[in-house]
């Protein structure tokens, strides 16, 4: 019987902790990510020891999927995941065996610290991450090391970690805790999930400006709370987000803008600590290198190679100095990640006001990590479009993602239905029909018009003449970078005018002399 699931929101609201509370929460971390590594190490040898069976590599080799009657789709094999799920039981690779184990290693010392709801939550916890790995979707998951597991959670209101009111006050109880929440007076979002019914609790840990700050989270039931002049929009969006760009088209407005322009630039003051990092690590453990080695560069001059760490086990030594600028590089990697992630929800809040159906192109953001590291790693595609899902659901919408490759957005012409290659420096679209647009504003134009994942072009005909005018408006009201320039994946000269009625008058016009010279106008590489 599949589990029945609610709609859930977060409320976080800051511990205020009393003298010794600190050390107990860190002990009490620190024996749950002991239990962690024991749960996963055993994880891992029943993964390896089934994968090694015979029922196992018999079942790997059954095809994943099948055709069940003429006519009808390929469906997923079901002797194929009978024989995984009977291989699984054999060797005890399910959630419930592990914690079956993980309450065998709680009557040891570790239950004087941890309720057995909090034992198996963490041991769910190791076994998806295995689990995760098993099936292909996630490297292999590492042990924690010390100071690296930052939450706990319950599982229900029942027991384990908790929510009470004692005297009118909200706090958290938990095996002999009684820990006080810093509440606002006059906040409605706490507020008002205080007053929704509360699933269970996490406590999470926080390092900020090289303290420890402790942070209860309520995992509500219900919706979240939408603040006054919020507005969810109903109709359709379509989204083409890059690397660096995201474009947004509705029925009503359009925008193009650089992806979190407004994220704060970091770049050098993390090379500079993380060089001094570097460097105080090799004077601190010389042992652990490979000497340092004068090689021939491509030009044929000598240069000084540094030595990579010598394989095997080490012992590291980290002075004080080296702490330090360590801890500077942590908070300043958190200090933009929490501007970030602010950045993401004021977006986000703006797409959903023009609609609450998201339709967008399935990208792979790993792909994305190894074409575009620097950009991705500042502005976090990929978790953007988590938080739009997530939000989108909430606000009774969806996010559609469909492929590229029945699509074909960025390369095909609705009016004239001619697919051509284009490189990625060319970010016009100009066709011999007449249709001229912006290439990102076009493909989510595009997208706003897909169904059942072809391009409905009977749709984008239609909408055209009205989406048009639209998409020309939203270039007039393009903002330039912090540095004042525009980058070059917009397709704007510095001598285009920002008037959308003189920038339709000048395509216009060279439009009509020379076909093939409008790039030299509307685009720069």
């Amino acid at each position: 019987m599949a589990r029945i699931t609610t709609p859930s929101f977060i409320t976080e609201i800051e511990v205020a902790l009393e003298p010794g509370q600190e050390r107990s929460l860190l002990v009490r971390l620190e024996v749950a990510r002991q239990l962690y590594n024991a749960v996963l190490g055993e994880s891992l040898k029943r993964l390896s020891l089934m994968r090694q069976s015979k029922g196992y590599q018999a079942a790997l080799k059954m095809p994943k999927k099948v055709k069940p009657q003429k006519g009808k789709k390929m469906v997923s094999n079901p002797e194929r995941i009978k024989a995984f799920k009977e291989v699984r039981e054999q060797y005890g690779f399910r959630e419930y065996d592990l914690h079956a184990y993980a309450g065998q290693i709680k009557q040891s010392w570790i239950g004087e610290h941890l309720d057995i709801n909090t034992v198996q939550k963490v041991a769910t916890r190791a076994f998806q991450a295995t689990f995760q790995y098993a099936v292909g979707k996630r490297g292999r998951p590492r042990f924690k090391g010390k100071n690296q597991f930052d939450s706990v959670e319950g599982k229900n209101q029942a027991a384990g970690i908790l929510l009470r009111d004692v005297e009118d006050q909200p706090v958290i109880k938990w095996k002999g805790l009684v820990l006080n929440l810093r509440v606002p007076p006059d906040d409605a979002v706490i507020r008002h999930g205080l007053e929704s019914p509360v699933k269970y609790v996490r406590l999470v840990r926080r390092k900020i400006r090289g303290r420890n700050r402790f942070y209860a989270q309520l995992v509500n039931e219900g919706k979240p709370y939408q603040k006054p002049g919020k507005v969810i929009g109903t109709g359709e969006v379509g989204l083409d987000i890059g690397p660096s760009t995201i474009a947004f088209v509705s029925d009503t407005d359009a925008g193009l803008e650089l992806f979190v322009a407004d994220i704060a630039d970091k770049e050098a003051e993390i090379a500079r600590l993380q060089r001094a990092v570097e460097r105080q690590r090799r004077l601190n453990n010389p042992d652990n290198y490979e000497p340092t080695r004068w090689v021939k560069n491509a030009n044929g001059n000598w240069v000084r190679k540094q030595g990579r760490i010598k394989p095997g086990r080490h012992q590291w030594v980290v002075s004080s100095r080296m702490k330090r600028n360590q801890e500077k590089l942590a908070e300043l990697h958190r200090r933009l990640a929490a501007h970030r992630k602010s950045l993401h929800g004021e977006l986000i809040n703006r797409i959903l006001s023009y609609g609450n159906h998201i339709k967008t192109e399935k990208l792979s953001y790993r792909a994305f990590q190894k074409m575009f590291g620097k950009s991705v790693g500042k502005r976090a595609p990929g978790s953007f479009m988590t938080r739009l899902r997530l939000k989108a659901g909430s606000a009774g919408g969806e996010v559609v993602e469909f492929p590229t490759r029945s699509t074909k957005l960025s390369r095909t012409c609705h009016e004239c239905g001619t697919i051509r290659e284009k490189p990625l420096f060319k970010r016009w679209h100009i066709c011999d029909c007449g249709v001229i647009a912006q290439r990102d504003l076009y493909s989510a134009f595009l997208a706003k018009c897909v169904e059942n994942d072809r391009l409905n072009v009977r749709l984008a005909k239609e909408s055209w003449p009205g989406a048009d005018f639209i998409l020309r408006a939203a270039l007039g009201r393009i903002k330039p970078a912090s540095d004042g320039r525009l980058p070059a994946s917009f397709g704007l000269n510095r001598s285009l005018s920002w008037s959308p009625a003189m920038f339709s008058m000048k395509l216009a016009k060279t439009s009509d002399v020379v076909g093939h010279q409008i790039p030299l106008v509307a685009e720069s590489r």
